[in-house]
């Protein structure tokens, strides 16, 4: 009998996506890229403004961060616990695509950062990362519905390798994935722009003084709780991430300036001075209020009087406390009622 002439399963073709789509697009171009990411936000005025002047003026070619990056290559967060992973070097200089894409990122990222150093984490971007990939220009939405930013999320991990950026990570309850939540600059981020430590503290030294004149720094702070509360309502708080929270402390002990801790210190140990002679004159008035009784003043006035002894007035208060051991503590004009009852002077 000859053999079976029957196809082997490994010889049968196999479709891919890619060859499926290469060939429902037979006679038209390959489609480099949807969209040109380019800065299409505003920039409010104040230190933002300032930064986003600093930031535009930037070369990623010769980012001596990036170049370092590059020699070694990236890492993308899906292989980051990958042990297996090795990073392939690239060419030090980026090409035209990735600097338009870090340079929008970037100058969202600045135009939308929290300054105020009074929040508790500073610089953090107080933007959902749907919304930063609207205002850098990309963000695709697929005929059925579907959004894609992948461009936005590959510039926001090398800013995140470059340390940049600190980005917080959760799970997407769409597409259980971890996606970043949160986004935090780091004061690399700005050291590497050519921004000195002084200009940044006396930007937000001149924040802080600005809030106070204009009388918005207690609305500011509302609005930042608010922020905190949506944020732990999510389930997006940090509170349990103290590797994440140390790095975040770290960061606002750099940018903070020695002034504006004296005069917060200041300011608190003003308020805590004003509270404890609060404390001390409701203490007073109480006790005033609770000497000034008729039935005490009526005791007091007879034992001064001289008319009962020492020995009398002794006697007296021991018969009432051992009738009524806790009434001079919980009603004490009652307590002084008995006693004149007990030395048979009228009410």
């Amino acid at each position: 009998m000859p053999e079976s002439s029957a196809p082997n399963h490994q010889d049968v073709y196999r479709p891919s996506r890619r060859g499926e789509a290469n060939r429902h697009r037979r006679g038209t171009s390959k489609t480099h890229r949807h969209l040109t990411p380019v800065f299409t936000g505003s920039v409010p005025r104040g230190t933002a403004s300032k930064v986003v002047a600093c930031f535009r003026q930037h070369d990623w070619c010769r980012n001596s961060d990036l170049i370092a990056l590059r020699r070694t290559g990236y890492t993308p967060y899906g292989r980051i616990f990958d042990p297996s992973f090795r990073p392939k070097p690239m060419r030090i200089t980026p090409r035209s695509e990735s600097r338009e894409a870090l340079t929008a990122l970037s100058l969202v990222l600045a135009a939308n950062s929290d300054y105020s150093p009074d929040s508790d984490y500073m610089f953090e971007v107080m933007l959902p990362l749907e919304e930063i990939a609207r205002r850098m220009n990309a963000l695709h939405v697929y005929e059925s519905g579907r959004k894609a930013y992948d461009v936005a999320l590959h510039a926001l991990r090398v800013l995140e390798e470059l340390d940049y950026v600190v980005v917080h990570r959760d799970r997407d309850t769409d597409s259980g994935q971890n996606k970043p939540v949160r986004i935090f600059l780091t004061e690399r981020c700005f050291t590497s722009r050519g921004i000195a430590v002084e200009d940044i503290r006396q930007w937000l030294h001149k924040y802080r003084q600005w809030a106070v004149t204009k009388g918005v720094a207690h609305s500011q702070r509302e609005k930042y709780e608010r922020h905190l509360l949506r944020m732990a309502r999510l389930g997006m708080d940090i509170d349990k991430h103290h590797s994440l929270k140390n790095r975040l402390r770290q960061i606002k002990r750099w940018v903070v300036s020695p002034e504006l801790r004296a005069e917060r210190r200041q300011l608190e140990n003003g308020l805590g001075a004003q509270l404890d002679r609060h404390s001390a004159n409701l203490v007073q008035l109480r006790a005033a209020k609770r000497d000034n009784t008729p039935n005490r003043t009526g005791w007091m006035r007879w034992v001064a009087s001289g008319q009962c002894t020492t020995a009398q007035q002794l006697q007296a208060e021991h018969a009432v406390k051992a009738l009524h051991p806790q009434l001079h503590l919980s009603d004490p004009e009652r307590y002084y009622a008995l006693l004149l009852e007990q030395a048979g002077i009228p009410l």
